[in-house]
């Protein structure tokens, strides 16, 4: 069941983030955070979900980028694949984006 604080659900994803999610540490936790918020209907969750994910890619962007093709196979909003893949480039972003249904 999730929290019915918003605020709260953004911030169980976002502290994840730049340094914390760059180490490496919590992976894991993270991850299993934005598995149970993916598809949570509200925009700063989503954003959240994204970002946290687009950071984690620093620690391990294989792992991450393809958790986030197999999201995109699940059909969570789309703006959580677009933020997770902000800074990716080239083929490997083709990829990401290609994933799907």
């Amino acid at each position: 069941k999730l929290d019915p604080d918003l605020w709260l659900r953004r911030a169980s994803v976002v502290l994840y983030t730049r340094k914390v999610a760059k180490s490496g540490k919590y992976m894991d936790v993270a991850l299993e955070n934005c598995e149970t918020l993916k598809f949570d209907p509200e925009d700063m969750v989503q954003k959240g979900v994204g970002w946290c994910l687009k950071d984690l890619m620093k620690a391990d962007q294989d792992r991450v980028a393809d958790y986030v093709m197999l999201l995109r196979e699940q059909k969570v909003p789309s703006v959580i694949t677009l933020y997770a893949i902000r800074d990716l480039k080239g083929d490997l972003r083709q990829k990401v984006l290609a994933a799907g249904p």
